[in-house]
């Protein structure tokens, strides 16, 4: 293949910088230094019609987003030559109304005029990349030439070191469950609060819980009152996500990672990112049995599966604080896995071989 050039419309917000998922699933694959000799990439929040094989947009793109602005877009790139190829990793068209507001927090449009937008640019893609099967399905009706791209994540952004230690230069230590996630989990973690409270009550010495994000409304941190939770996270100037990943996987440490998720059709086209993550930092992870992880995660191998009922959490959490073994097992599993199979190292070509599937830069 000749060097294909692209053009990435990254979703940003008012501040311009790039959101976290668009650094996965666009800007760290396309910058990967297995990709130099045939990628040439730009990328920005605008396109002023340069010259190049495709645009990619970034699920909505600008918090401005209109459907002019959308409208005017497709045409610029249709006039260059360009092909348009859309990424989305979230069926926003079943997005529920009240999440509009956490999810894109400086839009101001009606989630009815996001939905047209949307519909739009799926309608008017050469080609669609999604992160998941289930994705891809939903949204065959509207554009059946789509592309799944697992993501993966970057090994140049990690730096995690050997399982977390049992014992520190004090004596035994406490063991941490921790909860990474966007500001958008308040309902997922209020499913299994009861089972937290449950193992703090039998553990109370024994245990703590750390939090990355993950809480959005004041209501929830008046629910977590009484557990000793540690909300932490980098400075400020740490937050985006090349730098944010680079604090999470060489400061956090924990026995324990959970992500919940409620078994509904929104998530049911989520990503398996959190599995990557909490891999990356050698945590044994409890996750939801729910489509994202049932086709990743191996039961009691890189993981463990739980139904959303509180006594399988409660299960879950005591038999991985309880069996040093199986805790560090799964753990050890769980990175071999990430090493082996969802670093950029090993299949950053698949960004590749979708562009030349759908480019022809030698025409």
């Amino acid at each position: 293949m000749n060097q294909c050039r692209v053009h990435v419309l990254y979703e940003h917000g008012v501040d311009l910088r790039p959101h976290g998922s668009a650094y996965i699933r666009l800007l760290r694959p396309l910058v990967h230094p297995n990709l130099r000799e045939n990628l040439e990439l730009t990328a920005g929040p605008r396109y002023d019609g340069q010259d190049v094989d495709a645009v990619i947009v970034d699920r909505l793109w600008r918090p401005d987003i209109s459907r002019a602005l959308a409208e005017n877009l497709v045409e610029k790139i249709r006039r260059a030559g360009a092909r348009l190829i859309y990424a989305l990793d979230d069926n926003l068209l079943i997005l529920p109304e009240h999440l509009w507001s956490l999810v894109f927090q400086d839009r101001t449009r009606s989630a009815v005029e996001y939905l047209e937008i949307v519909r739009f640019f799926l309608c008017q893609a050469d080609c669609v990349w999604v992160t998941t099967e289930t994705l891809r399905e939903q949204l065959a009706e509207f554009n059946p030439a789509a592309v799944v791209l697992p993501n993966a994540l970057d090994e140049r952004l990690l730096v995690s070191g050997s399982l977390p230690a049992l014992v520190s230069p004090f004596g035994r230590r406490r063991k941490v469950i921790g909860y990474m996630g966007t500001l958008t989990h308040d309902d997922d973690l209020l499913m299994v609060l009861p089972a937290l409270r449950a193992v703090w009550e039998r553990h109370r010495e024994e245990i703590e819980f750390q939090f990355v994000g993950v809480i959005g409304h004041e209501d929830t941190h008046q629910a977590l009152k009484g557990l000793p939770v540690h909300v932490v996270g980098p400075d400020p100037e740490e937050m985006e996500y090349p730098l944010f990943m680079l604090w999470f996987s060489s400061r956090v440490c924990w026995d324990i990672a959970i992500s919940p998720l409620r078994n509904k059709p929104f998530n049911h086209c989520k990503s398996d990112i959190k599995f990557l993550d909490y891999s990356a930092i050698g945590a044994a992870g409890i996750y939801s049995r729910v489509p994202a992880y049932e086709s990743s995660v191996c039961h009691l191998e890189t993981g463990w599966l739980v139904e959303n009922e509180v006594d399988a959490w409660v299960e879950a959490m005591e038999q991985l604080l309880s069996d040093d073994h199986l805790r560090m097992q799964l753990a050890q599993d769980a990175s071999h896995y990430l090493h082996s199979k969802r670093i950029l190292a090993g299949c950053s070509q698949r960004w590749l071989r979708a562009l030349e599937e759908y480019t022809n830069p030698s025409a």
